[in-house]
């Protein structure tokens, strides 16, 4: 599975394919972005789909200068640098396994150097451009950036051409550009022949002595002296080793003209070093940016903004979100059922849906009856009571009521065609499932305005509808992670080719989880996500990687941003909730247990049906 067929979840949309006008009207800044346009070395990280691209891209001098939304004036009045914005390629891979795989790997290794070295030049070149003559049809700017004479563009042009030994056509930075293209397209027919001067110059460089070397030639051609820029390399995961252990070398730089934004999953091999005595430091070196919500109401906040900028442009504008998809029903502490000082009273909701599994459910009853509440009397409950069993456990009582029926003497699970709509809707429910996460987000919130023509009240679609749309999205994720390859694993003489699949590993934690919540015995704290332990076998462990990487699960404990193998025990995860409408699961964190006992109870590595051929590749390169 290559990388556009991974960004087939919810839609093709990815912000590095667009121009940097497109990212600017579709930008909402988090608190993440202010934390990257600071004056030092960023490590951003998080799964597919969370931004990585769109926040690095809005750095550019042309995004800003298009940007026309409420913070923009502020956010351009703290960004102290230009941004250049270079994306990986995963054509470098492909590259040398196509052409030059007859290349012992040094002749190879000085291929991607000169690629990715041509890459960056290129990109360098395309910023100045924008701080020139490549500005938004609406520029923001009262001025250009960097005002330069033909002159002076040309003999800038030129004396670059000839450090690069580069031939120039046309003294512009146009030319230059076109050239930089050229060469690259020269480099894939002859794989990086070290006899070329080109390429010579470039086995003798990396990118600080590039960067300065045009920084130098900036400063003496135009008189601008004092610029500072910021290297936003994205998916560092695609790009081969070599440069990713440059690049993380260069978030110790203390070189004030250039700052590093690097963005990269959270698993990754090669940023282990960042762990180390001798590597950069988080806090000291770098700031590490994390691109998941630990704060539910700074979530909340961003998905009310992505919401209005979502629906600018259709006709629910007018509405708030929780107008229009009201609130949830008894998931979450502040909706409409848990409102008003009077919301266990006799004749209460809450009241009812208590009364209701203590019938339905005979373990249920039991807890009320050992902690000496009655449901009947839940308003007469003595306030330390009430605080500490009654409203912590409303929201599961009411989770498991929805799906338990009565059935002689004891409860049985509902069978149910599509996700309760009592819990699988509503606008809290939203923010919670798609986690902040923005492209799912947009995913199924542009779903849901599109009902809004075929609702009764042609103000606010139905909680039918929402659940269904809920169940829409959770499909689309198991099925886009179940084209992830397998991971191998050895059992035993008998079947010594077995394989595990993300999809295996997340349909047991699922059941799992659902059947700790729903299972024969009320729990007041499910089980609901997992701790990585020292028994948690190895190629599970792989396997969490490649969760983390693509979003599937989210860390709880803290905001360690990246992972190794081994450094992954201790922490403790759980799914994302956008899968809770599959395996029907509350949407929330619940109880944790160590991994390996939940891998003995569900038998996960007994047995698995599929097998693998010898030459199986590694799984997380299949990712990108």
């Amino acid at each position: 599975m290559n990388a556009h067929a991974s960004s087939a979840f919810f839609g093709a949309y990815n912000a590095r394919h667009i121009d940097p006008e497109e990212v600017a009207a579709r930008f909402v800044p988090s608190g993440r972005f202010w934390e990257l346009i600071q004056a030092r070395n960023s490590l951003l990280v998080g799964p597919r789909g969370s931004g990585k691209t769109h926040l690095l891209k809005m750095l550019q001098p042309k995004a800003l200068a298009a940007w026309a939304g409420p913070n923009a004036s502020t956010a351009r009045s703290k960004v102290g640098f230009h941004g250049v914005f270079i994306p990986a390629d995963i054509n470098w891979r492909a590259q040398v396994d196509s052409r030059f795989s007859k290349y012992d790997s040094h002749q190879q290794s000085q291929y991607i150097r000169a690629v990715f070295l041509t890459n960056f030049r290129e990109a360098f070149i395309g910023s100045l451009l924008q701080l020139t003559r490549d500005r938004p049809q609406v520029d923001q700017y009262l001025s250009i950036p960097l005002s330069i004479n033909r002159e002076s563009e040309a003999s800038f042009c030129k004396n670059l051409a000839e450090s690069w030994q580069l031939y120039l056509k046309i003294p512009s930075l146009d030319g230059l550009r076109i050239a930089l293209v050229e060469e690259l397209v020269h480099l894939g027919s002859n794989g990086g022949d070290s006899d070329s001067p080109y390429v010579k110059q470039l086995l003798n460089s990396n990118v600080i002595t590039c960067a300065k070397q045009i920084a130098v030639h900036i400063a003496q051609s135009f008189q601008a002296y004092n610029l500072r820029w910021g290297l936003c390399f994205d998916e560092l995961e695609i790009a081969p080793s070599s440069i990713q252990r440059e690049l993380f070398a260069y978030l110790r730089s203390t070189d004030q003209q250039f700052l590093f934004k690097l963005a990269i999953s959270p698993f990754n091999d090669e940023s282990a070093g960042l762990n180390e005595a001798v590597g950069a430091s988080v806090g000291n070196d770098f700031d590490a940016i994390p691109l998941w919500f630990t704060d539910s109401r700074e979530r909340d906040v961003f998905c009310e903004e992505l919401w209005d900028k979502q629906a600018s442009h259709t006709d629910v504008k007018q509405l708030k979100p929780q107008d229009f998809l009201l609130r949830s029903s008894f998931q979450f502490a502040n909706d409409e059922m848990n409102s008003g000082a009077r919301r266990y009273r006799e004749s209460s909701p809450w009241t009812q849906i208590f009364k209701d599994l203590e019938y339905k459910d005979r373990t249920f009853a039991k807890y009320l009856h050992d902690k000496g509440i009655r449901a009947a009397g839940l308003a007469d409950v003595p306030r330390p009571l009430m605080d500490s069993v009654v409203r912590k456990i409303a929201p599961l009582v009411g989770f498991r009521n929805v799906y338990l029926t009565k059935a002689g003497d004891h409860s049985t699970r509902r069978i149910l065609r599509s996700p309760p709509a009592a819990i699988f809707s509503g606008w809290d429910a939203l923010c919670t499932a798609t986690e902040g996460n923005p492209r799912w987000f947009c995913g199924v919130a542009s779903k849901m305005m599109l009902k809004r023509s075929s609702s009764v009240s042609g103000r606010s679609i139905t909680r039918d509808q929402q659940a269904l749309e809920f169940q829409s999205a959770a499909r689309k994720f198991m099925a886009w992670i179940s084209a992830i390859p397998l991971v191998p694993y050895t059992t035993t003489v008998e079947n010594p080719n077995s394989s595990l699949s993300l999809r295996d590993l997340v349909n047991n934690l699922g059941h799992y989880f659902s059947e700790s919540a729903l299972g024969k015995k009320f729990s007041a704290d499910p089980v609901l996500s997992f701790e990585v332990d020292e028994s948690t076998p190895e190629q599970i462990r792989a396997l969490l990687v490649v969760a983390l990487n693509v979003g599937a699960i989210v860390i709880m404990d803290d905001r360690e941003v990246n992972f190794t193998l081994n450094s992954l025990v201790g922490h403790k995860f759980r799914l994302v909730h956008i899968l809770a409408a599959h395996f029907n699961i509350p949407l929330r964190n619940g109880k944790s247990r160590k991994l390996s006992t939940i891998l003995k109870e569900t038998d996960l590595l007994r047995y698995s049906p599929k097998v693998i051929p010898s030459n199986t590749p590694n799984p997380q390169m299949g990712l990108f």
